[in-house]
């Protein structure tokens, strides 16, 4: 879920923001229109589009129960839903000039409980029947009116576009935490003889059994095989940012290539191995200002693991 790789806590204010921004991406087509909370009010809504939606949003407190949660989802959206049949909001509405109301969101970060659902529904039936009851007054509620219950997930593609801009101040971890043990039967033998063999040559032919060689190839396969995942998440769900890293990673794995493969000097191997993480982490940071400094690291551990489990990165033995 795009919300795991959000670094930056979320509250009322800043989750507010972020959805306007979202809501202004996604429906720029339907000429969406904000209203800020001031000079008359919200009129119980954050926003609305020429299309009949109109959006509503809540972030949580802190973290709560499956249970708890559910209560707090269920107490807000009843408490909004009732300002939509308010006669005094719905002359604001239509004062901002609002026009007929289709879909009403109710944009939250998550939900965790099918109940909320099945309340959104009840509370559609509800103010349906209070338009059926006086059609005139409630002009303003169209006939399929639907309450529709919106996550940051159904806008992870508008949140990528967002946080990768130079105006927003929040950040994404991309970092993935190795706390299992690894299972080298996972990963393909060609590409851990590649890792063994090219660890070997930087750490000057050192014994296979030393144990800070079998610690470091370790690391270079699990590493690898978490960017193999993280990268396979990320170019199906978060294509703008894959294609980020991808088109920096190949430019970079050239000129890789060459350094290496240039290098005639087995002895030092390390000094440009060490040259090499320097550089590219800089990199990184410089491009990927919106990633987190332990999203950074974790990306250059993984791409150049790549590296040595591939050809990119040659180092002659002494």
């Amino acid at each position: 879920m795009i919300l795991n790789y959000i670094d930056t806590p979320l509250d009322g204010k800043s989750w507010e923001s972020l959805m306007n921004s979202c809501y202004r991406m996604k429906f720029q087509d339907e000429h969406f229109t904000e209203i800020p909370a001031i000079h008359g009010g919200d009129a119980g809504i954050e926003g609305f589009t020429r299309q009949g939606r109109v959006y509503q949003c809540y972030c949580p407190e802190r973290e709560y129960s499956d249970d708890d949660l559910y209560g707090h989802l269920r107490t807000k959206m009843t408490t909004d839903i009732k300002k939509l049949t308010n006669l005094t909001y719905a002359k604001r509405l239509k004062d901002l000039g609002v026009p007929k109301i289709k879909e009403w969101h109710f944009v939250i970060p998550l939900y965790r409980d099918a109940r909320i659902v099945t309340h959104a529904e009840t509370k559609r039936q509800e103010v349906l029947m209070i338009k059926r009851a006086d059609p005139q007054k409630y002009d303003y509620i169209d006939d399929e009116f639907i309450i529709v219950i919106k996550q940051a997930e159904d806008f992870k593609v508008e949140i990528s576009r967002i946080v990768r801009t130079t105006l927003s101040d929040m950040k994404l971890n991309l970092a993935i935490y190795h706390t299992s043990t690894l299972d080298w039967s996972e990963c393909d033998s060609e590409k851990v003889n590649n890792i063994k063999r090219k660890v070997k040559a930087v750490m000057g032919d050192v014994d296979e059994s030393d144990e800070d060689y079998i610690d470091v190839v370790g690391m270079y396969v699990d590493f690898y095989m978490k960017g193999i995942e993280i990268l396979k998440k990320l170019r199906v769900s978060y294509p703008e940012i894959y294609e980020d890293i991808y088109v920096l990673e190949q430019a970079y794995k050239k000129q890789v290539s060459m350094r290496t493969k240039m290098n005639t000097d087995s002895s030092i191997n390390a000094k440009l191995f060490n040259e090499i993480l320097d550089d590219f982490q800089q990199r990184l940071e410089q491009q990927f200002t919106y990633l987190t400094l332990a999203s950074v690291m974790e990306l250059k551990n993984d791409l150049v693991s790549g590296w040595l489990a591939d050809c990119s990165m040659q180092f002659r033995s002494r």
